[in-house]
């Protein structure tokens, strides 16, 4: 992904899902982009995300947008 555009997608004001991962025993992760970082979320941090939740607000496991790899 162009650096520019991922500057651009984590900054807005928002949340956007960047990633939708496959596999886990819990269901699908996505990593999402909110405020400038992007976090790791289950599906049910993900609804509560959409329902207007700030991340600010939420427990969430921030990860490096390059090697998908917590903080």
């Amino acid at each position: 992904m162009n650096a520019h555009l991922r500057q651009a997608i984590a900054e807005s004001a928002d949340f956007r899902i960047v990633t939708k991962i496959f596999g886990g025993i819990l269901g699908p992760e996505y990593t999402v982009a909110a405020g400038g970082r992007y976090y790791r979320v289950g599906q049910l941090t993900l609804d509560q995300l959409k329902r207007g939740i700030p991340a600010a607000d939420l427990d969430l496991l921030e990860v490096d947008p390059e090697t998908d790899e917590a903080l």
